[in-house]
């Protein structure tokens, strides 16, 4: 796994409504919400487990009815997150710290759950395989593993130790106790100024930041559907990649559908 004193301390003190709304939170709930009813998945009363919810905008986006559970690196930023969905009417909430070097034996990775999140972790991980032979073990009979993993880096994120895309991914399953249901590539819109979020200080990193809320008001103005086709058409117009990939896993041992390529 990556180096813990990564991400801790990283979501303290972040759960204003400005930094809920910046596009580097909101397009990562907008692509789970586009791939959850692409596959026609409710949430309503469903026990969902997030591992790495980061500042957990996905989890104030999900019907109060859900039974919410999931892991991040800070204790402080798990308490936060906690008081907030509380705040928010959430009552079935177990959010918990977790430690890299023991991180399989969690006892939230001994429960099972409907569906498992585990947005842009992968690139951060070691051993790719272990760790989702380990989540597949969280699955209930019927659930569903959503990842979430940056693509087309044309400036590699210093914490990224590897570059992420569909080829990696089928490599990775033989191994594991998965097989792929859907793989979609979207988000056209940051491709060329991707660089500037690989900064983590200064002005740069500021003026990221600034169109990173502009971009997250108009995502959410439009809707997940709506901003999505027009990443298609501004990818096309442009030259733009897409910026961000979003695969669903099932359990093996279910009826097997064929492997899908790369869509959007």
């Amino acid at each position: 796994m990556a180096k813990q004193e990564t991400f801790l301390s990283c979501y303290r003190g972040n759960q204003n409504a400005v930094r809920h709304v910046a596009y580097m939170r909101q397009s990562k709930v907008l692509l789970i919400r586009h791939v959850l009813r692409r596959l026609g998945i409710a949430l309503e009363g469903k026990r969902i487990f997030d591992y790495g919810f980061g500042a957990g905008t996905f989890f104030r986006d999900c019907p109060q009815s859900s039974k919410l559970f999931g892991v991040e690196l800070d204790p402080v930023n798990v308490q936060d997150v906690s008081r907030m969905l509380a705040s928010r009417g959430f009552s079935q909430i177990d959010l918990s710290p977790i430690a890299i070097e023991t991180w399989a034996q969690h006892r939230l990775l001994q429960q099972k759950y409907d569906l498992v999140i585990c947005s842009h972790v992968l690139e951060h991980i070691d051993n790719p395989v272990h760790f989702l032979q380990r989540l597949g073990d969280c699955l209930d009979e019927n659930g569903l593993f959503v990842g979430l993993v940056p693509i087309n880096e044309r400036k590699q994120d210093p914490h990224h130790v590897r570059q992420m895309n569909l080829t990696a991914l089928n490599n990775w399953l033989p191994s594991t106790k998965f097989c792929l249901v859907d793989w979609i590539e979207t988000d056209s819109w940051l491709y060329w100024i991707q660089p500037i979020f690989t900064h983590e200080s200064g002005f740069v990193h500021k003026l990221a930041q600034a169109i990173s809320v502009v971009l997250g008001l108009g995502a959410t103005g439009l809707g997940h559907n709506n901003w999505f086709a027009l990443s298609r058409f501004f990818g096309r117009f442009t030259g733009s990649k897409a910026t961000q990939a979003a695969f669903v896993l099932r359990p093996h041992q279910r009826p097997s559908q064929k492997n899908f390529g790369a869509t959007q």
